[in-house]
């Protein structure tokens, strides 16, 4: 039997032992990058250090600094991992990924999807349970894997003196860490049998404004050939990249907090020390990705104007209540109905009999959709950019929910599709981590969910296998409805979405966060 029979390859760096399960190869805590720590912290990522001998993958690596929440019951704001479903340490060295295969020789060239987790860039990590590559990888040809990147701090830091050090940029290094994470991909892939030219990275509401990030960056250009933005646009978005300046005010700030008189003193502090001050940063103030030039060489919106974008394939879209705005008792119907009055002065009428409510659980149901709906518009934007450039873009809404009373009342929330794509089974009760025991129809969707994003990275398009057509974006509202009864927008469906399309079109203000009232945050 051949090394790769054992789950043993030879990546440029050395060799790597894994473990066979099933029909599946698995790598786990594989080095992309050499340890972002002391010298190296508030630096782009170096390439991964060389081994002699033969290095086990057969556990997972630490995953980056966060917060980890010993009650999962803290408030809703704070951005962290539940200590009960921590899978690893968290450390300053974390720039690891793990590989699932399921080829049966190198030279199988399978299609690669590269997860990118969510976790608004500051909290998360490639080993939560519920992106383990097994469920994907054992049901279709397609190579998975998972990476950490920095977060938060240690991820997107910014200073003059750093901008100074490194040539006019600083801030973004997480950003260059996927990078870097897919140049590793493609420059190893095709040990374990994967194709280095059909890479799919894909990731999730911060994840997915990541990855948004890398559709748009020229440093991208030729590592990868598509992406898959799941519940996280930027284009009127909630994660905007800010301009460097104000990452760089945000830097000086924080070393006169931390009593740092140089760079070199801050990258010799603890790092767990600094993550301590750090955390008592007050929420919306602390450090993201950032328009620096280079990664990002000018305003998001601008550059997807003037279709500067890589020429990749795109699948996008979001679900349909991302947004809670009420408890489990729900919202009282006259609130609900003085928020149509107020928001939608013009269209009120149209807003009633497109999203009625009888009871203030479906009247929570509805503020929900009206969130999300516009939240659609910012994927509708990059499928609108794409169609006037000549490129690829598939935009679809999930709709399908959890088949019980509570689910249908909640409808699909954020993070909904994960549990299907990844073919985690009787997981997706309120948020992908929870048990929900699936029925029928929820294995019926797993396939459909996984065919669709298979053959997406397989070819660019995801039709095939008797599937629901799925169409390219090239109409007004080219939308595939995620369901039980799958299906493109109908016109009276794309009538509602026009209306929010000539509001964000005409500038007036109409985004998510005007729901907050009513979620009494």
């Amino acid at each position: 039997m051949s090394n790769f029979d054992h789950a043993k390859v030879q990546v440029r760096e050395g060799w790597l032992q894994g473990y066979t399960e099933g029909n599946l190869k698995i790598f786990k805590g594989i080095p992309y990058a050499a340890p972002p720590v002391g010298e190296l912290r508030f630096r782009h990522p170096q390439p991964a250090r060389r081994w002699r001998g033969v290095r086990q993958a057969t556990q997972y690596s630490a995953a980056a600094i966060q917060h980890v929440m010993s009650d999962e019951n803290l408030p809703a704001n704070v951005h962290g991992v539940p200590q009960l479903m921590a899978r690893s340490q968290y450390e300053e060295d974390c720039l690891y990924l793990n590989v699932w295969t399921p080829a049966k020789t190198p030279e199988d060239k399978l299609p690669v999807f590269i997860w990118i987790h969510g976790g608004g860039m500051v909290a998360g990590s490639g080993v939560e349970c519920v992106c383990d590559g097994d469920g994907f990888a054992k049901r279709r040809d397609i190579v998975v894997v998972t990476i950490n990147y920095r977060l938060g701090f240690f991820g997107f830091f910014a200073h003059p003196d750093l901008t100074k050090e490194g040539n006019g940029t600083s801030g973004n290094y997480a950003m260059y860490d996927m990078r870097q994470a897919c140049q590793w991909v493609k420059d190893n892939i095709a040990q374990f049998g994967g194709d280095p030219e059909r890479i799919t990275v894909a990731g999730q509401s911060g994840g997915a404004a990541a990855t948004g990030a890398l559709h748009a960056s020229p440093l991208m250009k030729g590592l990868i050939q598509r992406v898959s933005i799941e519940s996280g646009p930027i284009y009127w978005g909630f994660m905007q990249p800010a301009p460097l300046s104000v990452m760089e005010e945000r830097g000086v700030k924080f070393m006169e907090q931390v009593g740092c008189k140089s760079i070199e003193e801050l990258r010799q502090r603890d790092a767990w020390d600094l993550f301590d001050v750090y955390e008592k940063t007050p929420f919306g103030e602390g450090f993201s990705f950032c328009v620096d030039g280079q990664f990002l060489p000018e305003a998001y919106s601008d550059w997807m104007d003037a279709g500067k974008f890589n020429d990749f394939d795109v699948l996008m879209g979001s679900c349909s209540q991302e947004f809670p705005v009420a408890g489990p008792e729900g919202l009282p119907l006259d609130q609900y109905d003085n928020y149509l009055k107020e928001s939608f002065p013009d269209n009120y009428e149209n807003m009633k009999k497109w999203y009625p409510a009888e009871t203030p659980i479906q009247a929570a149901k509805m503020a929900s959709t009206i969130a999300s709906d516009i939240m659609l518009m910012g994927s509708a934007k990059i499928g609108q950019l794409c169609k006037k450039y000549g490129k690829n873009a598939y935009i679809w809404l999930m709709t399908k929910e959890n088949e019980t009373e509570r689910g249908h009342n909640a409808g699909s929330p954020h993070c909904a599709e994960m549990p299907y794509v990844f073919g985690r089974v009787d997981k997706g009760e309120r948020n992908p981590f929870f048990d929900y025991h699936w029925v029928g129809a929820d294995y019926d969707f797993m396939e459909l969910i996984q065919g669709y994003w298979y053959q997406f990275a397989a070819s660019g398009d995801p039709n095939g296998e008797g599937r629901p057509q799925w169409k390219k974006y090239e109409g007004e509202f080219d939308v595939c409805e995620l369901s039980n009864h799958t299906h493109m927008f109908t016109e009276e469906e794309q009538e509602k979405y026009a209306y929010f399309w000539n509001r964000l079109n005409s500038s007036k203000e109409v985004t998510p966060i005007r729901l907050g009232r009513l979620a009494k945050i």
